[in-house]
């Protein structure tokens, strides 16, 4: 009797554990089931061993899991088994195995939970991934080979397909920003071993606690950020990256780490509108952490940086829609009677304090997050507007609209232009366009069929602050143009010594053998309008023949006065 009693035990106890073990296997359904050891041996395996890993189950059990796993993904999943044991639980990551032929699986999902009551062991899942990104996007990925992190255009397009998702799971995520201080000092003094074999776990660290396991990337030398979780704990993580950069230091200095965290609240913005918002605070934050501009305030502060943004972005794109900004214009004079030629016209915002937002500021803006060819082109509807106002008061001012090389490769844009020409015919003799090169323009062709066109219409073009960048001489190749203006800082520069006037007349021959003209642009003083007058310049513009104003009435009046004494 007592010896079947001990034996009714030993049963119930084996058969307790057999629930408990299915339980737990239940809870991390898939398509093939694991339980590990504390050694992280296989010592439980059922399902579709053969599909997932070429493998049958008998060939799983009582082997190192990580034996099976590709080399680049053990240090993940590692970490992850690490971070399981602190929180009880491992969210999905996709991993890859070593099948039998060498090759390696298709993507697999792994999620999984640590049990300490069941003997500290894991239970783990495996399935056809949930997390998988799409194809497109999969094979645009590009990684910092060093730690496996995503690089920085790369884990901006994975941010924002995650935050996609999140509108739909309404999973709250968070993005943290990691400054590891004195991190490249410490790469310098290391052997390459060693230095790998650090990049490499925290790589893994920062994989292990972010969204899906994959959504970390290493934005510059020393800066990082991943998204995650609101129940990450950073502060483990910053003293886990610390412990591994200061273990791994030889002179045992380490490094510092600053971190900075921040919500995501994009609302409902377009994926694209998104993607470009995620990618400028980024970027933004890596740049001495000042965040570019609001229209409310500016913010230097990490919380409000990304949806600053979005914000921003919003708001840019109401007011350009509904033409909430001012137009100015500047005298462009012939050199050397200072008789005006045609005017700029130059765009003016405005916070909502009142205070005058910098244009440049505003347009590196609008370049960065795609979104400055909708600026060109209602600066270009209301210059169409302004154009025909003046022709019916008897001015016939010629006026060039900036376009920056970004908008000259938005095929949209390009044919949205087209549309205003036809519909404006007779106020396009009055309209100039400057190509600006604030952002390098990369297929010439494109663009010199697009320049072709327009002038179809009689718009002449200007190529504008020539001599600021190298691509200028290839665009004097390609485009067909009838203005060059000459950067102002640059001309100042080469006026200060006999080579540098020497190489200024030649730039400005160079041009005038091609059938250009060229302007000077920031002629402040006599001497300088003096200077570029012998260096053979047809046209000036700056402050000393006029600042930018919103009426050109005065300016007209002036020039009116001079064409009557010229006829008597």
């Amino acid at each position: 009797m007592r010896q079947l009693e001990k034996n009714l035990r030993q049963r119930t106890v084996t058969l307790r554990s057999e629930r408990n073990r299915f339980a737990a296997l239940a809870f991390v359904w898939g398509d093939l089931l694991l339980e590990l050891d504390e050694d992280l041996r296989i010592v439980f395996a059922s399902g579709a061993s053969d599909g997932l890993l070429g493998r049958d189950i008998a060939d799983l059990e009582n082997h190192l899991f990580r034996d099976f796993l590709a080399p680049q993904f053990r240090p993940l999943v590692q970490e992850m088994l690490h971070v399981a044991q602190r929180r009880g639980r491992m969210d999905n990551i996709l991993v890859r195995f070593v099948r039998p032929d060498e090759s390696l699986s298709a993507p697999v999902s792994m999620s999984g939970y640590f049990l300490p009551d069941l003997g500290g062991h894991f239970f783990v899942a495996l399935r056809v991934s949930v997390n998988s990104l799409p194809h497109e996007l999969a094979q645009s990925i590009e990684r910092d080979r060093a730690t496996g992190l995503l690089d920085e255009e790369s884990l901006s397009r994975v941010v924002t397909e995650r935050l996609m998702a999140q509108r739909e799971t309404g999973i709250r995520h968070k993005f943290s920003m990691f400054t590891l201080d004195a991190f490249v000092p410490l790469c310098d003094r290391m052997e390459a071993v060693a230095r790998d074999e650090m990049l490499s776990s925290i790589g893994a660290f920062l994989r292990a606690h972010s969204v899906a396991g994959d959504t970390a990337g290493r934005l510059n030398t020393h800066q990082f950020g991943l998204l995650h979780r609101p129940d990450v704990a950073i502060g483990d993580l910053e003293k886990r990256i610390a412990e591994c950069a200061r273990d791994a230091d030889p002179a045992g200095k380490g490094i510092a780490i600053k971190t900075s965290e921040t919500d995501f609240t994009a609302g409902v913005m377009p994926p694209g509108d998104l993607a470009r918002g995620v990618l400028y605070s980024i970027r933004r934050f890596c740049d001495t952490q000042k965040h570019g501009f609001t229209f409310s305030r500016l913010s230097g502060q990490m919380p409000n940086l990304i949806n600053d943004t979005f914000g921003a972005m919003r708001d840019f794109g109401a007011r350009v829609d509904r033409l909430e900004f001012e137009a100015v214009y500047q005298p462009i004079v012939r050199l050397p009677s200072a008789e005006i030629h045609h005017f700029e016209v130059l765009v003016r915002f405005h916070d909502d304090e009142g205070g005058l937002i910098p244009t440049d500021r505003l347009i590196t803006f609008a370049e960065q997050v795609h979104m400055i060819h909708r600026l060109d082109l209602a600066m270009m509807r209301r210059t169409l507007k302004w154009i025909r106002t003046q022709l019916d008061e008897g001015i016939d001012a010629r006026v060039a609209v900036n376009v920056s090389g970004h908008s000259l490769e938005n095929p949209d844009f390009c044919r949205s232009v087209i549309a205003l020409f036809e519909k404006n015919r007779d106020a396009l003799p009055q309209l100039m366009l400057e190509i600006t090169e604030t952002v390098e323009i990369t297929d010439l062709d494109m663009a010199a069929k697009w320049l072709g066109r327009f002038r179809d219409f009689g718009v002449e073009i200007c190529l504008d602050d020539f001599g600021t960048g190298a691509a200028n001489f290839r665009y004097l190749s390609v485009f067909d143009i009838d203005y060059v203006k000459i950067d102002g800082a640059s001309i100042r520069q080469s006026l200060k010594t006999a080579k540098g006037r020497a190489f200024l007349k030649s730039l400005v021959d160079l041009c005038h053998q091609l059938d250009i003209e060229v302007v000077a642009e920031m002629i402040e003083t006599d001497e300088m309008r003096d200077l570029v007058t012998k260096a053979g310049f047809d046209y000036a513009q700056g402050y000393l023949f006029g600042k930018p104003e919103g009426d050109i009435t005065a300016y007209w009046r002036t020039l009116g006065r001079k064409k009557k004494r010229q006829r008597q």
